[in-house]
């Protein structure tokens, strides 16, 4: 299965599309990251405008969704807010992701521009601005390879996506075992193969934006990861607990006769949650980059309902949880089960348990490792 081909969040509108659940769970995360990526620029963005300036932002990994644009008013408006009086300049802003995004949704949700150097208040914490201060254009291709000319962009954004690889690791492909990720029970070699592949993988995304970075232009990433001083193999925090999930599922559709073991042991999620010691090594290495600063964020809940009234409000967690794994994983699991059928079986499992077993999930919480990096 090549991952490239069929990684996607869930495109549409309807209960289980990413641009519905992201508004309940990711929302949290973008509110929190938003000072940071705010204080980054007004500290470390500096513009020398010349008429007919061209301020130039690319949102890597961008899916789709109202999260998305939060996500570009905020830069635009921070920079903004740095270009000194009686200076303009136009922005455009790229939506960066793989062919099979639903770009057609996110574009259609876009405001109509204003005038491009004008300042637009949001309308609310759940909503873009009502008109957009910037140009926009989607382009399609993987973030570990060049998509733009050299030297034009200034500033790079990532949000929840670089802990996706571009395959998983292939001695991990090559070995028989009913786990979908890293867990405590697998050979250290598991932890080693897929930190590997997360160093092979993020510095080919940091070789691509170092060409394509201005000099002293942003990289804003944040990511799915975990604390420092955990060992990978005991701790992959949200990445791990969702694969318990999974590993759930699939062993009920074995039990169950619908799926022969080794359709179990030859799925493995493609990701890695790093640690920020992991990722400034990775950023040192490489070399083009300086970290400004990197840190975690944590304890932000995994599912939209963090509180279930027993007898009452157990089933509706159980959709919810399935329809936020629907929404990130659909797609991967179709292309590895086959069919439309023994997806929707493979995620009811998931919502069966989820219902019975609630306490288990509400528990459930996401670390962000959150990193700005300044081209040298």
């Amino acid at each position: 299965m090549e991952v490239e081909n069929v990684l996607a969040m869930k495109g549409g509108h309807k209960d289980s599309s990413y641009t519905v659940n992201s508004l309940s769970v990711q929302i949290k995360m973008v509110r929190a990251v938003k000072p940071i990526l705010e204080r980054g620029i007004h500290e470390n963005m500096r513009l020398k405008l010349n008429e007919g300036s061209i301020f130039r932002i690319a949102d890597f990994g961008c899916a789709t969704g109202w999260n998305t644009l939060l996500v570009a008013d905020t830069i635009v408006r921070a920079v903004q807010c740095t270009i000194a009086e009686g200076e303009e300049a136009e922005f455009v802003v790229y939506f960066v992701d793989l062919p099979s995004n639903d770009f057609n949704s996110l574009l259609r949700m876009m405001p109509p521009t204003q005038q491009v150097c004008a300042y637009a208040e949001n309308d609310g914490d759940n909503n873009p601005v009502a008109a957009r201060s910037y140009f926009a254009a989607a382009v399609c291709g993987s973030h570990f390879r060049r998509l733009f000319p050299r030297k034009t962009l200034h500033i790079c954004h990532s949000s929840l996506s670089l802990q996706w690889l571009s395959k998983v690791p292939e001695s991990v492909q090559q070995t028989s075992s009913p786990h979908v990720y890293v867990s405590s029970d697998c050979e250290e070699a598991v932890g080693a193969a897929y930190l590997q592949q997360f160093d092979t993988d993020f510095t080919s995304f940091l070789t691509a934006r170092a060409e394509e970075t201005v000099d002293g232009g942003c990289v804003f990433i944040s990511l799915v990861g975990r604390n420092g001083g955990t060992h990978i193999m005991e701790e992959q925090g949200t990445l791990g607990d969702i694969a318990c999930h999974f590993e759930y599922a699939f062993q009920e559709l074995v039990n169950e006769g619908f799926i022969e073991k080794d359709k179990w042991e030859s799925f493995n999620l493609p990701w890695f949650g790093p640690s920020p010691e992991e990722l400034e090594s990775i950023v040192k290495r490489q070399g083009a980059f300086r970290l400004e600063s990197v840190r975690v964020l944590g304890e932000f809940p995994l599912h939209s309902m963090t509180e279930v009234s027993r007898g009452e409000e157990e089933e509706a967690f159980g959709r919810s949880v399935a329809n936020h794994y629907r929404s990130l994983f659909e797609n991967i699991v179709e292309a590895h089960l086959g069919c439309e059928r023994l997806t929707d079986e493979f995620f009811s499992r998931i919502c069966k348990r989820a219902t019975d077993k609630f306490e288990e999930y509400l528990s459930n919480q996401i670390e962000l490792v959150v990193a700005l990096l300044i081209k040298k």
